[in-house]
């Protein structure tokens, strides 16, 4: 019974030892949450966290450009999607107008998704932030400031040809202001 409990002391005390030891690592590398300044020859900068991230030579004009257009065109589409769907639920369902009002929202849903797989496309083949808007048969994309040339209005010509099926002639290209 002796050998147990002291066995059972020292398995706790080694627990205890291996946490006190884990928490000291932790802290010791994490700085006490302190932040840690690194010398380079030219200037002093700060590191936050690990982790945390900076875009790098980015231009924030364009940058806050384009994410207030898509949060523009996401906040109307919301808007829409929910007339949409209130509209659905006081029609009366098996009807025309239910019919109707859920093709709507299917195609809505699709044109999301162009959007997206577009912007997406588009970004990749030009190397540049772009916003795509899908109006009927007609398409209009927008990148940023100074990408736009013969060669990427050819690209993305090509890339909405390829996967929106739409004509070249309806298809708008721009900078962004």
């Amino acid at each position: 019974m002796n050998l147990i409990i002291k066995r059972r002391q020292l398995i706790l005390g080694t627990l205890v030892v291996a946490l006190g030891a884990a928490v000291f690592v932790n802290w010791y590398y994490t700085n006490n949450g302190k932040d840690t300044i690194l010398k380079n020859t030219d200037e002093s900068e700060y590191v936050q966290n690990l982790g945390e991230a900076q875009y790098v030579n980015a231009d924030a004009d364009n940058t806050d450009y384009f994410a207030e257009v898509r949060l523009n065109r996401d906040k109307a589409r919301d808007e829409a999607i929910d007339k949409l769907n209130k509209s659905l639920k006081s029609a009366v369902s098996g009807s025309e107008e239910a019919k109707t009002i859920t093709a709507s929202i299917e195609n809505l849903s699709k044109q999301i998704k162009l959007e997206g797989d577009l912007e997406a496309l588009i970004g990749t083949k030009i190397s540049s932030t772009c916003v795509t808007v899908i109006n009927d048969n007609s398409v209009q994309v927008i990148i940023e400031k100074g990408k736009l040339n013969d060669s990427t209005a050819l690209q993305i010509t090509d890339v909405v040809t390829t996967n929106a099926k739409i004509d070249g002639a309806n298809i708008k290209i721009s900078e962004a202001k």
